[in-house]
């Protein structure tokens, strides 16, 4: 042991190599009790130790061999079994020289090895919770496969059902997330969280009918989940902003002009007078004056346009109704240009 220990001196930091004599002596306390010789299990546990790494380990136990020997004979059984542990080539060797050297017709005392605690294999919450701290650092590849893992062991897992329903939808896989979160879902239909994630996968999938129902199920299962209430506000309120959309394609565009027919000063927000041509008067010309508007969408006129009565009253009736103003007309709550009639009427007798 002191030739090991000067070894490990040489080649090693102070520290690390003070830490493999400190295995090396834990590892074989109990069989130097008995005989110098390691036993298989004194090999396994000093491979799995965790102190320094796997070549180290390896390097540490080859050097205790060539100075101690074995108490075993080599078999491909325990071969595989070394090799699963982490045991390199240079070790299996090293067995196989010292248990081919002590082999004589010299009998062989072989000790009673002490009881090994072996680790018990990693069980479906081992590989739920790796899997969910994965999920958290964003490796959702990696989540996945434990997640497999650990449904293979326990299939009736709800919690691992929605965790690989998660990174299934972080991997934009929105149909196999459903699936998980049904299975969920059917293994616990009181899950609030189940139903919220199964909606936002129907969201991304475009089914808002689908995702607002399980948000609703998720809010009234828990009453406090402000997540689900604020998903289905939003959803609800772009389904009635899409439906607005659709509706006014379904409207037909407005005319180019609306017809009023007459108009009068019921009509107008100013109504102008026209005045009485003197010569007109003189002459004794009098009667109706009908003139053709088109009103602007502010109801101002646009177009005035005398297309009856005497020639001599028509340019004082276009004027009157150029200087007057119409309210605005509206089509379907929207204002839009119109054509209408105006007509004035000249009398002798109301100058008298």
């Amino acid at each position: 042991m002191k030739r090991a220990n000067n070894v490990l001196m040489q080649f090693f930091p102070t520290p690390v190599a003070a830490a493999i004599v400190s295995i090396i002596l834990i590892l074989g306390s109990a069989a130097r009790a008995q005989t110098p010789q390691l036993s298989l299990a004194d090999l396994l546990v000093g491979l799995r130790s965790k102190k320094v790494s796997l070549p180290e380990r390896n390097s540490i136990l080859t050097e205790a061999i060539a100075q101690r020997g074995v108490t075993f004979s080599m078999n491909p059984e325990i071969v595989k079994e070394l090799e699963t542990t982490g045991a390199s080539p240079a070790l299996i060797d090293a067995i196989r020289q010292r248990t081919a050297a002590s082999k004589s017709p010299e009998p062989v005392v072989k000790p009673v090895a002490a009881p090994v605690s072996i680790p018990a294999p990693p069980d479906f919450s081992f590989y739920q919770i790796r899997a969910d701290q994965n999920a958290g650092k964003g490796e959702f590849s990696l989540a996945l496969a434990d997640y497999n893992k650990s449904l293979e062991m326990k299939g009736d897992n709800a919690a691992a059902y929605v965790g690989r329903g998660r990174a299934h939808y972080n991997l934009k896989s929105y149909d196999l997330s459903i699936k998980d979160f049904d299975k969920a879902i059917e293994l616990d239909p009181k899950d609030s969280v189940a139903f919220l994630n199964r909606g936002s996968s129907f969201e991304k999938l475009g089914d808002s009918k689908k995702a607002i129902a399980d948000y609703q199920k998720s809010a009234d299962l828990d009453p406090a989940n402000d997540t689900a209430k604020v998903n289905i506000k939003r959803l609800e309120d772009a389904a009635a902003v899409a439906a607005a959309a659709e509706a006014a394609k379904n409207v037909p565009p407005p005319p180019e002009f609306v017809n009023l027919g007459i108009v009068s000063a019921a009509n107008a927000t100013k109504m102008a007078t026209p005045v009485y041509p003197v010569i007109a008067q003189k002459s004794q010309f009098e009667g109706r004056v009908v003139v053709d508007l088109e009103l602007g969408e502010n109801g101002d006129v646009l177009l005035a346009k005398a297309v009856s009565g005497h020639q001599m009253l028509r340019s004082s009736a276009e004027d009157a109704a150029k200087r007057s103003k119409f309210k605005p007309t509206t089509y379907n709550n929207r204002p839009v240009k119109a054509k209408a009639q105006i007509i004035y009427n000249f009398s002798l007798r109301a100058q008298r």
